[in-house]
């Protein structure tokens, strides 16, 4: 029996309330930060699965990190775009 390995990394865009420093980002592996002008921050990256995904808002929530929302983005450069321009107001 042969068997097929299923990709099904996901893309996330986690809003945090807190203004996040680049030494944090260790916590969080591969994930990319962006300040907002707001003074929020986003975390973008890609999360191999739902297990991962639970460890990363475990990880926020142990640091005290204010969580405002998580957004699955499409595997669609076009659609990752749209979401920061939005949101950093270039829309």
């Amino acid at each position: 029996m042969e068997s097929k390995q299923i990709n099904q990394t996901n893309t996330y865009c986690i809003r945090v309330k807190e203004r996040l420093d680049h030494r944090i980002m260790d916590c969080f592996g591969e994930l990319a930060l962006t300040r907002m002008d707001d003074g929020k921050t986003l975390l973008v990256g890609q999360v191999v699965d739902q297990s991962a995904s639970r460890g990363l808002l475990n990880q926020l929530w142990n640091l005290n990190i204010t969580v405002l929302s998580v957004d699955k983005i499409e595997n669609d450069n076009k659609q990752e775009k749209r979401i920061f321009e939005h949101d950093q107001g270039k829309t």
